[in-house]
């Protein structure tokens, strides 16, 4: 099953697939670069949480360690909630 937009509980915040397009590989890094903003930000650390579900959780993990964004489900919360973990 392929995931899209259309089948999310909580769509990509705008802009984020733009901006995912236009990421720049740095060798010396052995990183994407990308320039996010904070829904952007927000809207990775759920999609990685995501990923988790399913498959490691080392993405996410490296994502909040790094940029100290984390998705943290709240099943009495109608909306998405992430926290800053920094």
């Amino acid at each position: 099953m392929s995931l899209t937009a259309d089948n999310l509980y909580f769509a990509p915040a705008p802009g984020l697939e733009v901006q995912v397009r236009a990421a720049v590989h740095d060798r010396a890094l052995g990183r994407w670069l990308l320039c996010l903003t904070g829904e952007q930000m927000e809207s990775v650390a759920y999609g990685l949480w995501l990923h988790g579900m399913t498959r490691s959780v080392a993405e996410a993990n490296r994502f909040g360690r790094e940029y100290g964004i984390v998705y943290r489900p709240a099943p009495h919360e109608a909306r998405s909630r992430t926290e800053d973990v920094g």
